[in-house]
């Protein structure tokens, strides 16, 4: 009886969830301003880039940026913006697309950049593929602030959906060549962080959704 109780209440838990999703349908969002984002990080100069379309198909972003800075020693530091509105799933562990290529991954711990406007968290890890390696932080950033896990930030986005009927979020990736100065590659990262992290907030629009819902 109890098992059947808590099956009934489950079914009717999700009936009354799929009525709030056809009821109120998400609205979406105006558009973007990741075009502001600046050409010059860090007193490095950014060149635009594009992703590959198997990527593109991969992640299904509602917008993208991806810029190549350049550190005075010449070496390519890489800023990948994608972004998600209304809970969109495409944003996952980026380890997963580097192992997908045959990269060996090895996990660093974690930790945190102070901004302007707070403590940004983050994940770092390495990806060797031959002479390659390449250091790679990353962090989902979303209404309230960035995260340094997917699961936090999906979860974010979905109550989200629940109170405003709209979601946003975007997955942020900065990563450079390990030339021998592992220290040097992660000052460089961290510097991009700081000075991209007081812009992230107006590159997505949190109010104005329009009135139209998606079909």
């Amino acid at each position: 009886m109890l098992r059947n109780a808590r099956v009934l209440t489950s079914l009717a838990m999700l009936a009354l969830l799929a009525g709030y999703v056809i009821a109120f349908r998400p609205l979406t969002l105006e558009g973007t301003r990741l075009e502001a984002c600046p050409m010059e990080l860090a007193g490095m100069p950014g060149t635009k880039l594009t992703l590959d379309q198997a990527v593109l198909d991969d992640l299904d972003p509602d917008d993208y940026l991806i810029r190549q800075y350049t550190r005075a020693d010449g070496i390519p530091v890489w800023l990948v913006i994608a972004y998600f509105q209304n809970a969109r799933l495409g944003a996952h562990d980026p380890q997963i697309c580097y192992r997908s290529q045959g990269y060996q991954v090895q996990e660093l711990p974690p930790g945190s950049v102070a901004t302007a406007i707070g403590p940004f968290p983050y994940r770092t890890f390495v990806a060797v593929q031959g002479p390659h390696r390449e250091v790679v932080r990353c962090f989902w950033f979303t209404a309230g602030g960035p995260l340094a896990d997917v699961k936090g930030w999906r979860d974010r986005m979905f109550f989200q959906g629940l109170r405003n009927n709209r979601s946003f979020g975007a997955f942020v990736r900065i990563s450079t060549m390990d030339t021998g100065d592992m220290g040097a590659a992660e000052r460089t990262i961290a510097d991009i962080t700081r000075d991209l992290a007081p812009h992230l907030p107006g590159f997505f629009p949190e109010e104005g959704a329009r009135q139209e819902a998606i079909p």
